[in-house]
């Protein structure tokens, strides 16, 4: 450690007995280079008394820094001549020249000495100096675990200072737990010299530390060994950190495996990817197999390997975000449903990352068919149960144009049966009978659609013809029951997307309920009103009206609800499927009453993709 020659430079921080010590070892150096100058100046005696200023160099290496070693020796060497001069003068060729050689030579070769054992011992102190200032413990103790070196780390590490630590038995005081034995650990550092481990530790106050143990084997001059010198570098934290993320990636793993999800990694532009243990059980990729893109589109079902390929060209687009419902083919032929979800991660300028999870929907997407099975079934139920409603109606309407048949067949065979056949009679006869025929079989043509048992068809419709086929399956109920239909608000074209008559089984179900609530409150001035109309957004909207008696705020609320029915013979099931048939053409329905004013019922659609362009 370098040592301040300037007193100036020595601040109030050191302690004033330091300053006294330095002060008396400079003035004993003057005063002992001054008493050698005065001795060497008069004194007779024929030996080489300069060289007695290798003890004031000697001296000087301990209070001055390089430079001042430098200039006391230069200062020596001066005196050395100055008395050389004031006694021989300038002869070179008496003895006194040589012990003059001596001396010069003595102070030399003695600050040279002295400057590299100072720069050494310097370096050694400067070591010693930051190895103090090291957080890690640094204890040394014998061969009999008795402690001789206890640093400030170990002192803020463990709460006992140096003097209450030297002369203990190491065990004892931190009473260590390790995963081996002492013999093993003294086997190890007598035949390799060393030996590290995890050891647990006590500290004054009673607390547990985790530390990383180091020790090296001292050894003395017959190698015997004499002392192990131990740093302890304290992980306690490192070690909850770890363990906290080790439990965290447990929960994480049982989490993905509970919820089928997986976590996926991939980098761009070298298409490196990470995978998560649930993502490989999903892709059923080996442990030791290292998935890479190939891998997904190998396992991809055939069909839907162009929505992969652009999920990942889109990701090499750097999208934001990347989302991808697809199927995976497995070598058995089982098909799994996935939806994947990445994120992007910035991770410099010509790298980057997504992120994301990817989860095993298969259940979900077979409880969804099913469900969706069991709607459809539901659906044809009701519209069969309408249809048995309508019966009465039904019959009417079929019954009416066989009659017309009937009438205008016997008026033609009398034309035909007079002596002068009237042909233009006969032939308007049977225009008229076709035209009828047509007339009935556009009904059953209604009736078999509704009640047949078909997969949904997603088409653009004219939602006013999906209307106007919808009156004609209840315009005899309407005019038996004597209820005006008002269809003054439907002057405006609307197209959508769905299936025709899974929407005019809504509309007729809406148009049966607003009936019979006026039937069954014996209103009078019957009225029921359909409106239709484009809305700003982009949405046809519907409303069927009627004068009956309202619907009640608690019957409002369970009015969708499955098996809430107000009828006596009521399944409850019809709204309930109107509202599943709505919501799954991605639409909305709801009703707005005010009790004793009659009620509406409203339904939203979306236009079709060429009507909002």
């Amino acid at each position: 450690m370098k040592i301040i020659t300037e007193p100036k430079q020595i601040t109030g921080t050191y302690p004033r007995t330091l300053l006294s010590s330095l002060q008396l070892q400079r003035l004993g150096a003057i005063a002992l280079s001054s008493t050698i100058f005065l001795v060497d100046l008069a004194s007779s005696f024929h030996v080489a008394i300069a060289v007695l200023y290798v003890a004031v160099i000697l001296i000087s290496v301990n209070i001055f820094p390089k430079k001042g070693v430098i200039l006391v020796s230069l200062f020596c060497i001066g005196l050395t001549l100055i008395a050389f001069v004031s006694q021989h003068g300038l002869d070179f060729y008496d003895d006194s020249f040589a012990r003059l050689l001596v001396s010069l030579s003595a102070i030399g070769i003695t600050t040279l000495l002295a400057l590299k054992n100072k720069a050494f011992s310097d370096e050694l102190q400067e070591q010693v100096r930051l190895l103090a200032q090291t957080h890690d413990a640094i204890i040394v103790r014998d061969m009999n675990h008795i402690i001789s070196t206890w640093s400030a780390g170990a002192e803020a590490l463990y709460g006992w200072s140096r003097e209450q630590a030297i002369g203990q038995d190491f065990r004892a005081l931190l009473a260590p737990q390790i995963t081996t034995s002492w013999d093993e650990v003294m086997t190890s550092l007598l035949e390799t010299g060393h030996w590290e481990g995890e050891v647990i530790e006590h500290c004054r106050d009673g607390a547990c530390v985790t530390v990383v143990s180091r020790c090296s084997l001292s050894r003395g001059e017959n190698d015997e060994p004499i002392a192990i010198l131990a740093t302890h570098n304290d992980i306690s934290a490192r070690k909850q950190a770890i363990d906290a993320l080790k439990r965290s990636e447990a929960f994480l793993a049982g989490a993905q495996w509970l919820s089928r999800t997986g976590s996926i990694g991939l980098k761009i532009p070298s298409g490196e990817m990470y995978w998560s243990d649930e993502a490989r059980r999903i892709f059923e990729f080996d442990i030791d197999e290292q998935p890479m893109l190939t891998s997904v589109l190998s396992r991809t079902h055939p069909d839907d390997l162009h929505l992969v390929k652009d999920a990942i060209k889109h990701a090499y687009q750097k999208e934001s975000r990347i989302n991808a419902e697809y199927r995976l083919l497995m070598a058995d032929g089982r098909v799994k449903h996935l939806q994947m979800l990445a994120q992007l991660m910035e991770d410099g300028p010509d790298d980057f990352e997504y992120i994301g999870a990817l989860m095993d929907v298969t259940d979900a997407k077979t409880s969804e068919e099913a469900l969706h099975r069991s709607q459809a079934e539901l659906a044809h139920v009701t519209r069969v149960a309408t249809l048995g409603e309508l019966a009465a109606s039904i019959a009417h309407e079929v019954n009416q144009p066989l009659a017309a048949v009937t009438t205008n067949g016997t008026a033609g065979l009398r034309w035909l049966n007079r002596d002068v056949p009237d042909i233009g009679e006969v032939r308007g006869a049977i225009e008229r009978m076709v035209s009828e025929t047509n007339r009935a079989s556009e009904v059953i043509r209604r009736i078999r659609a509704m009640s047949r048992k078909a997969q949904p068809q997603n088409v653009t419709l004219n939602f006013i013809e999906i209307i106007d086929e919808s009156i004609a399956l209840v315009e005899r109920e309407l005019k038996r029951n004597k209820i005006v239909l008002d269809l003054s608000h439907l002057n405006e074209a609307a197209e959508v997307d769905g299936d025709r008559v899974q929407l005019q089984q809504v509309i007729i179900n809406l148009l049966m309920n607003a009936m019979q609530a006026m039937i069954n409150a014996k209103t009078k001035n019957r009225t029921l009103r359909l409106s239709l109309k484009n809305s700003a957004m982009g949405e046809v909207l519907v409303a069927i009206t009627d004068n009956g008696p309202g619907i009640t705020s608690d019957q409002m609320s369970k009015l969708f609800e499955a098996f809430y029915t107000t009828k006596a013979e009521g399944m409850g099931m019809g709204l309930s499927i109107c509202k599943s048939i709505i919501e799954a053409h991605g639409g909305r329905i709801w009703a707005t009453s005010d009790q004793g004013e009659g009620a509406t019922f409203y339904l939203s659609l979306p236009v079709t993709q060429k009507e909002q362009v």
